[in-house]
């Protein structure tokens, strides 16, 4: 299945601040975190994962779930990705793309705002990854951005079901 933020920052210890970590943890409330082909990529998933008739690549329908953002570690950082991880069970959701370039139009107003070309290189290497082989690249999450990304991302995420909900309030 899926880790959870919380334990992901506890395996992978990235160097940032508390309060981004406990921001970060919110996400837990309605997700989980999951990796396909690296150690350092998670998609996220609603809780409830809840499989829909999806189009592939091809234009067939399939069972797919939604997946809501996506997150790169690095033992420094954590940074929102500019993609999700699609594959034949998951899709990445049409609210994700527009939470992403919202935070890449503020990171690249923030390196305008440099004086000098040492500055811009300085400010793009502390707060920007980029993945040439797979065309990843994400902005770091930090204390300036990091209620604006988990309060987009929660927002995106739909409720859980009438079904989901009893099926755990029985228990």
């Amino acid at each position: 299945m899926g880790i959870t933020v919380k334990n992901v920052i506890k395996k992978l210890k990235p160097d940032v601040s508390e309060f981004v970590m406990k921001e970060l943890e919110k996400l837990d409330s309605k997700c989980y975190l999951q990796r396909h082909e690296s150690d350092y990529r998670f998609n996220i998933h609603q809780k409830e994962n809840r499989k829909i008739n999806l189009p592939t690549n091809g234009g067939a329908p399939c069972m797919r779930a939604y997946v809501y953002g996506n997150l790169m570690f690095t033992e420094d950082n954590i940074y929102l990705s500019n993609k999700c991880i699609s594959n034949s069970e998951v899709l990445e959701h049409d609210s994700y793309r527009s939470i992403y370039e919202n935070q890449y139009n503020k990171f690249v107003k923030k390196l305008e705002d440099k004086n000098n070309e040492q500055d811009m290189k300085k400010f793009k290497d502390e707060n920007f990854i980029k993945k040439d082989e797979d065309g990843m690249e994400g902005i770091k999450i930090t204390d300036e951005n990091v209620d604006e990304i988990v309060d987009s991302l929660l927002s995106n995420i739909p409720p859980f079901s009438e079904e989901y909900i009893k099926m755990f309030s029985d228990l």
